[in-house]
């Protein structure tokens, strides 16, 4: 793999929220998914994806971030597969499609800024922070906060961790330090 213009320093308090996120993450998915059960399609696509995405991330910051901080694009893209699977489970066709092409976008943008190919780490923190302020404010107000008849809290736990996932996302982006 191609060595990143980027660090990772693990000592970063960016590095360790963003380790937090993922490891959160992994908890709440796990829970979530002992209590409720899962079928073998569940099972990989929306429980193994996303936790090997995050053991793959945690350990590149923990223990290669300053020598391979580009293999977190690795993480990333299973991410997006995993993300790309849970948008066919979305009422609209076209909120389907374009969520897909964001997703898309996220892997490209992602991927050519830790390989140093776009050249500023700056768009990384709107790719993941609006999707973020979005669901947070937007979508999970109206699913699940102000859900009529409220939404049980053990329901909310797969959404928290994607949350968890994009929080993630962003604060490693502002712990990629320049490899001088």
């Amino acid at each position: 793999m191609k060595k990143s213009p980027y660090i990772i320093p693990k000592e970063n308090a960016f590095s360790i929220i963003s380790v937090i996120c993922m490891a959160v993450c992994i908890a709440l998915r796990i829970f979530y998914y002992a209590v409720k059960g899962f079928n073998a399609f569940e099972f990989l696509t929306l429980l193994f994806l996303p936790l090997l995405s995050a053991v793959i991330f945690i350990a590149v910051v923990l223990f290669w971030g300053r020598s391979h901080a580009a293999a977190t694009s690795v993480s990333v893209a299973l991410g997006v597969i995993f993300f790309i699977i849970k948008a066919f489970s979305f009422d609209s066709a076209l909120h389907t499609a374009l969520c897909i092409i964001l997703y898309i976008a996220v892997l490209l943008i992602y991927s050519l800024t830790v390989f140093g190919i776009i050249p500023t780490k700056k768009l990384l923190y709107p790719l993941f922070g609006l999707p973020l302020l979005y669901h947070i404010f937007v979508e999970d107000m109206k699913l699940y906060v102000l859900a009529k008849p409220p939404v049980p809290f053990l329901e909310w736990l797969p959404e928290i961790s994607v949350l968890l996932i994009m929080a993630g996302l962003l604060s490693v982006s502002a712990a990629l330090k320049k490899d001088r």
